[in-house]
C-alpha cells in the first residue's frame, strides 16, 4: 500500500509542477524581448555574400533587444524560478524512477526517463544562458 502511494504522490507532485513549469515558461515567453520581424528579415541574403548589408541587420537585431533593468530583473527572477522547478522536477522524475510500479513497467519508466533527459537538457541550457548574458 505505501509503495503504491509513494508512486500515486511523486506523480501528483510532478504533474503539479510540471504545470507550474508550463505557466512561467509561458509568462517567460511574455515578458522577454521578441525580436522584430519586419519584411525584410525574411528576404536578407548572407553575410557572405553580402557582408556590408548583413552586418547592418545584425546590428538592428542587437538594437531591437535591448529592455530596461525592470525587463531583466524579472527576466532573471522568473528564469531562476524556473530552473529551481526543474531542479523540483528533475527530483520528481528520479523518485518515480526508483518506485517499483515504475521499474516493473518499461513503458512508464521509458516516459520518465525520457522526461528526466529532456529536464535536464533544460536546466544545461539555463545555466548556459545564465552564465553568458547577452547571448541567447
Amino acid at each position: 500500500m505505501e509503495k503504491t502511494h509513494n508512486y500515486t504522490f511523486t506523480l501528483q507532485k510532478y504533474m503539479l509542477l510540471q504545470e507550474q513549469h508550463e505557466q512561467l515558461s509561458s509568462n517567460l515567453e511574455q515578458i522577454r524581448p521578441r525580436k522584430s520581424s519586419t519584411s525584410s528579415g525574411s528576404t536578407v541574403s548572407s553575410p557572405a555574400t553580402s557582408p556590408s548589408r548583413g552586418w547592418e541587420d545584425r546590428s538592428q537585431e542587437a538594437l531591437d533587444t535591448i529592455v530596461d533593468e525592470d525587463t531583466i530583473f524579472k527576466i532573471s527572477a522568473e528564469e531562476q524560478r524556473l530552473f529551481d522547478i526543474n531542479e523540483s522536477i528533475k527530483r520528481a522524475l528520479t523518485e518515480l524512477l526508483n518506485c517499483d510500479a515504475v521499474r516493473d513497467d518499461i513503458k512508464t519508466r521509458m516516459w520518465a526517463q525520457t522526461r528526466l533527459m529532456e529536464t535536464e537538457k533544460e536546466l544545461r541550457s539555463g545555466r548556459r544562458r545564465r552564465s553568458s548574458p547577452g547571448m541567447e
